[in-house]
């Protein structure tokens, strides 16, 4: 008798689960920031929806998308969707749109970035929103974009490593800062 389909999709996604803790497990130990933040973890394999979701204590969510029942409210929470998360792709989501808000030398970090930007960095950003509304269903103003989504995105694409080509898009001034940003978190205990 065959095996029933439904098992083989449960088995592969108990194995993405397995793999997503682990890259929670090794984000962990590669960066110990992490283990005292009380940084809760919701593992939900979805083609197409993008590598993970940083839950902020109050967001609830969206009919469409809401805040995982693993996370409650409160508290922080990164949502993994794709098992090819990195353990860099953990500390980047949380670094760009947590400790830069809460961590006075993140935030330093994040300002001075910010403030360094360049006009035709500032053009890369309108141009990433304008595919973002013509490709990805992005509706909010500019604004709300770029202070959500756009200007966390670009201060974690070098350091994080999720954009190629540094030399392209960050200044060698930039690159040096965030590289000091980066041997700072690899070898912090405990912020909050």
């Amino acid at each position: 008798m065959p095996k029933p389909y439904w098992l083989d999709a449960a088995l592969e996604d108990t194995q993405k689960v397995s793999k997503m803790k682990k890259t929670v497990e090794q984000a962990e130990s590669e960066y110990p920031i992490l283990k005292d933040m009380g940084v809760q973890y919701s593992f939900h394999p979805k083609a197409d929806a993008g590598y993970l979701e940083f839950w902020p204590k109050e967001e609830i969510g969206t009919d469409a998308s809401p805040r995982p029942t693993e996370i409650p409210l409160g508290q922080i929470g990164v949502e993994i969707l794709d098992p090819t998360t990195r353990p860099i792709d953990v500390m980047g989501d949380v670094t760009s749109h947590y400790l830069v808000k809460t961590d006075p030398k993140m935030k330093a970090y994040y300002e001075q970035f910010v403030g360094s930007l360049q006009p035709d960095q500032r053009a890369r950003l309108r141009e990433q929103y304008q595919h973002a509304r013509d490709y990805e269903r992005e509706t909010r103003p500019y604004e709300s974009w770029e202070e959500q989504t756009g200007m966390p995105g670009y201060f974690r694409g070098y350091p994080f490593q999720q954009w190629p080509d540094p030399d392209i898009y960050y200044t060698d001034t930039q690159r040096a800062m965030l590289d000091d940003m980066m041997r700072d978190l690899t070898t912090r205990k405990g912020a909050k």
